[in-house]
Formats: structure tokens, C-alpha cells, sequence
């Protein structure tokens, strides 16, 4: 027969009886994998004076390049290459673009601290 001490353990968070629940926030700084860090203001400006001069698919192949994604920064080039070889943005290649940088923006904000200076750039 199985004893109901043996049923309640509180070993499943390795704590001792007495000590406090674990919280979401001790939990989450526990399994933090790393720290985010800043893209550095060169990077910034790169960005920024290819957006001044609006060409906003270099701009945003320079972040995914910054970010070391190949596949959004081969993305961001066949964009540009089209615009050029149109001469204009189609709405379809704008729904593109529109798809991919959430993508770009949302490892954007999970890499680098400065993530509002960046967006702020664009």
C-alpha cells in the first residue's frame, strides 16, 4: 500500500518543504540562453543612410547580414533585384517584403538590446 507521504512530494522543482515556490521570472532567468547585445551605431548608420536614400531593401539585407541570416538577406537581395528589373515595387513583392520582416524584426528583438534604435532607423 502506497503512503500518502510518498504520494506529496515536492521534489519536482528540487526544493526543500518550506522554501518558496519557484516564480515565472526565477525560472525564466535560470534558462536564459544568452544575453542580447547591441548592433553598434556603425551598423546603425549604415542602415540609416540606406534608408535616407530610400533604398529600403539594402537596408534591411544589411540587418539580416548583421544578424548572420542568410536566408532573409538572400530574401531582401531577389527583392531588390526585381524592384530594380520592374522599376517599381509590386503590391505582391510588398506583401513579401511586409512577411519577412517580421521575421527579420522579431530575431531583431530577441538578438540585440538596441532594437528600438534599429526600428527607429527603418
Amino acid at each position: 500500500m502506497i503512503k500518502l507521504k510518498e504520494l506529496i512530494k515536492e521534489s519536482a522543482w528540487d526544493r526543500n518543504f518550506g522554501d518558496p515556490l519557484p516564480t515565472l521570472k526565477s525560472v525564466s532567468e535560470e534558462h536564459q540562453i544568452s544575453e542580447k547585445k547591441e548592433l553598434g551605431g556603425a551598423k546603425i548608420y549604415q542602415i540609416d543612410k540606406a534608408t535616407d536614400r530610400n533604398n529600403h531593401n539594402e537596408a534591411r539585407r544589411l540587418l539580416a547580414v548583421a544578424m548572420g541570416n542568410k536566408k532573409l538577406a538572400k530574401v531582401y537581395t531577389a527583392i531588390e533585384d526585381l524592384n530594380m528589373a520592374l522599376g517599381h515595387l509590386p503590391p505582391e513583392l510588398s506583401k513579401l517584403r511586409m512577411k519577412m520582416d517580421k521575421e527579420l524584426f522579431k530575431q531583431s528583438y530577441k538578438m540585440y538590446s538596441d532594437h528600438d534604435v534599429i526600428v527607429g532607423v527603418f
